[in-house]
């Protein structure tokens, strides 16, 4: 599924896809247009894409030359953070659905915890149940399904996901976000 276009394409053409991809993992492309908050570009010079919303007023870009998603995936929240999602759209979209909590993980590495499948797999339980609670959603089954929409399904091991969001952070000196007032976006969110 690295093929241009193919990812964003189901999206638009599976509107399951695209109200499980917006509720609850937060990727909204049911816009005509998508614009940012404020204007932004890559301090690089090099091209954005907007390619979808947050429920926060935040957007995602694909980055760099070319028209398909084998390009990184930088998000923008609205209150002048940005981060790497993803070197891929694939890999954002697998992050986002299959591993949202990667950040506090490798969090949690840095300060001296091990996290192997089964760590990861009760750091994501946590959060999901949270959200299980709060909003009487089957995460785990929405999960699934998402997945096997978008052709994402095998779902890889959380420990190899959790590399490539290690990949993805590692992309994020190149990926500074610049708005019109020349402020440099904060590497990073608020809530990693």
């Amino acid at each position: 599924m690295t093929t241009s276009g193919s990812l964003l394409a189901r999206l638009k053409g599976d509107r399951e896809a695209a109200i499980l991809a917006c509720h609850p993992f937060e990727f909204d492309t049911d816009f005509d247009t998508i614009t940012h908050i404020e204007p932004v570009w890559l301090a690089s010079g090099a091209p954005l894409e907007p390619i979808a919303k947050d429920h926060g007023g935040g957007t995602y870009f694909l980055c760099g030359e070319g028209d398909g998603e084998d390009r990184p995936v930088v998000h923008a929240d609205s209150e002048g953070h940005s981060g790497v999602m993803g070197a891929t759209l694939r890999d954002a979209l697998l992050l986002m659905i299959a591993l949202p909590c990667a950040g506090e993980a490798l969090y949690r590495e840095r300060q001296g915890r091990t996290m192997d499948e089964q760590a990861l797999e009760a750091l994501r339980a946590d959060e999901e149940a949270e959200l299980s609670e709060d909003y009487e959603l089957d995460v785990p089954a929405m999960r699934v399904e998402l997945l096997e929409r978008l052709g994402l399904a095998p779902l890889p091991p959380l420990t190899e996901l959790l590399e490539r969001e290690r990949a993805a952070q590692a992309l994020e000196p190149q990926h500074a976000l610049v708005n019109e007032d020349g402020n440099i976006y904060r590497r990073g969110h608020e809530d990693d």
